[in-house]
């Protein structure tokens, strides 16, 4: 069956239009007029006006980051060559007040961590509750078909129960009546966390508590208190059958990090941390170099402070190079959004425009390697001038070469 151009039906799994929906999945399709030339010249033009702005935002983002790497990269270099080991650091020395100290010891806090409703409790930095609801999720798979002047667009909804730690609102739902979740959760997602932590006669800042990220899971050892919360393996269920989940259940998990105390007969021994930063009296906090950065770091384990500082640079090249590459890739889109005007005059010619958007996207991938060298060049210059200018030759080297080839005298 056909609509004019604007409207839209349903098409149920049987494929018959118009029928009452699946109540899993559907299919809704619309038909819309194609844009006519004009529209699609005057659409890229706006698209060419944005694209400056994407490539301007890529040059900002590549010049950021050739400083930060820098900056971090000295920073780091910095704290080595001033870095003390202290040991465990049981005993604060008066005399590295100011001083960056590099210390291997086992956390302490004397907080026990507890959720009273569901009997659980550890004596340890962070205690995490973690809450999950089984709902409805909408899933949607679009395609679009080219029927002469109309474009035929369908969009199938699919539909299935999952576990998921936000709340989704069914109300946006194609199909909300057969398919509606809760508006809210009855048991919240919570942290609970130590107010005093040591390592040895050190005190830690909120900075290096916020670094303990090696979250494990808690095993409670006692049901819940509540005689309607059921116990299954590690976690504790809202509803009547944890096998057979129903659309409103809650499952709740909890998770730990930074052990203390004794040693635990299920969870072993404290956990052991490296850290360097700055001693303030008998506090660790962080330390601020001359070259620009905060050193702050904390690491699990016994780690020395050149396997610290050697992570801590990894890190860094790793960062460096995703931004790169996450800057060439936002100059590549914004010079197609400028040169998609170019594609939109000769669109009315099919085969044209096939030639003329291949060749325009090879120039796109060659400015955008060319532009971004050349901005991560002029960031180098400003710290490493050598380097910095070589970059700068090779992004230049393609244009060179071109004006070269064209001055060549030409031979019979």
């Amino acid at each position: 069956m056909y609509q004019r151009p604007g409207t839209t039906g349903m098409i149920n799994n049987n494929g018959y239009f118009g029928g009452v929906p699946s109540p899993d999945s559907h299919t809704r399709v619309s038909y819309h007029r194609k844009s006519g030339y004009l529209e699609r010249v005057g659409g890229s033009f706006c698209g060419s006006l944005f694209g400056i702005g994407v490539v301007f935002a890529a040059v900002m983002l590549l010049f950021y980051n050739e400083g930060r790497a820098v900056q971090t990269a000295q920073s780091l270099d910095e704290g080595l060559s001033l870095c003390i080991s202290v040991g465990g650091g049981s005993v604060v020395d008066f005399s590295l007040e100011g001083k960056l100290v590099h210390i291997n010891n086992a956390l302490r806090t004397n907080d026990v961590l507890s959720d009273e409703t569901y009997g659980v409790s550890v004596q340890a930095v962070k205690l995490s509750r973690e809450v999950e609801m089984y709902q409805w999720v909408e899933h949607r798979h679009t395609r679009e078909y080219d029927e002469g002047g109309v474009t035929r667009k369908e969009t199938t909804y699919t539909y299935s129960m999952e576990w998921k730690s936000h709340v989704i609102s069914s109300g946006t739902f194609d199909n909300p009546s057969m398919h509606h979740n809760p508006g809210s959760m009855a048991v919240q997602s919570k942290t609970f966390e130590a107010a005093v932590v040591n390592v040895g006669a050190f005190k830690l800042s909120a900075g290096l508590i916020s670094r303990l990220s090696d979250w494990r899971v808690l095993n409670p050892m006692y049901p819940a208190r509540d005689p309607s919360v059921k116990k299954l393996d590690n976690r504790f269920y809202h509803g009547n059958d944890p096998y057979r989940p129903q659309v409103g259940d809650l499952r709740i998990q909890f998770k730990y990090v930074g052990l203390s105390g004794d040693p635990h007969p299920q969870l072993g021994g404290p956990d052991r941390v490296s850290i360097i930063a700055r001693q303030s009296s008998s506090q660790l906090v962080a330390y601020q170099t001359r070259a620009g950065n905060e050193l702050e770091m904390l690491y699990n384990g016994d780690k020395t402070k050149e396997e610290i500082f050697a992570a801590e640079h990894s890190f860094n090249n790793a960062l460096t190079w995703g931004l790169r590459a996450a800057g060439w890739f936002i100059m590549f889109i914004g010079l197609s959004l400028i040169t998609g005007i170019i594609t939109a005059i000769v669109s009315f010619v099919p085969i044209l425009r096939d030639l003329v958007g291949l060749a325009v996207t090879v120039i796109n991938l060659c400015l955008a390697t060319t532009l971004s060298l050349t901005v991560i060049a002029l960031g180098w210059i400003r710290y490493r001038p050598l380097l910095g200018c070589a970059l700068l030759a090779a992004a230049l080297a393609p244009i060179l070469i071109s004006k070269f080839q064209n001055k060549k005298p030409m031979t019979r």
